[in-house]
């Protein structure tokens, strides 16, 4: 949420920041904290969390499919699932293979819509879902339509990120 959403592309690590929310300002107010305050930091930006603990997507689409036949989940927002497993794994890399301190993005492999994740979650229960587009939800707090973020300084470490995709079925496999 440090970035405003309107760029059809990845955003890569040094892209100009503009959020657009509290949320993505508390965030970059942070990481200028950090910044200011540290010579040696690692700053990880990641998106769309999902892991054992807490609250997440993949959380609320299981209970709300053992409680409706129908869901409808929004098409035109996209960005990049992260398993906290990964997320783990990349943070304790850096550390053990010395990398260079700085602000790296770190999510799965691939892009999606909230609608494609839904679908994969639930693509084993009974349950039908529905695109829809972000207006069919109103918020208070502006969503960002696109919020890719650029993996390719993470890659450049040697780290291997796998995709959603498998990243999911592995935690569906746990949970």
């Amino acid at each position: 949420y440090v970035f405003d959403g309107t760029n059809e592309g990845e955003y890569e690590v040094d892209a100009p920041t503009n959020p657009r929310n509290e949320y993505g300002k508390a965030k970059l107010a942070g990481e200028k904290a950090i910044q200011e305050t540290l010579a040696d930091y690692y700053i990880i930006r990641t998106s769309w969390v999902f892991g054992k603990y807490g609250k997440n997507f993949v959380y609320t689409m299981l209970r709300l499919a053992k409680g409706h036949d129908k869901l409808t989940v929004v098409n035109d927002q996209f960005g990049r699932p992260t398993w906290t497993r990964t997320l783990a794994e990349f943070m304790t890399y850096l550390v053990d293979h010395n990398q260079s301190f700085g602000t790296y993005q770190l999510s799965n492999e691939n892009s999606c819509s909230w609608y494609e994740f839904a679908t994969k979650i639930l693509k084993d229960k009974d349950v039908e879902v529905t695109p829809v587009d972000s207006s069919a939800y109103p918020a208070k707090a502006y969503r960002p339509r696109h919020s890719v973020m650029s993996l390719k300084k993470a890659e450049d470490t040697g780290f291997k990120i796998i995709n959603w995709q498998t990243a999911l079925n592995k935690f569906m496999k746990i949970i």
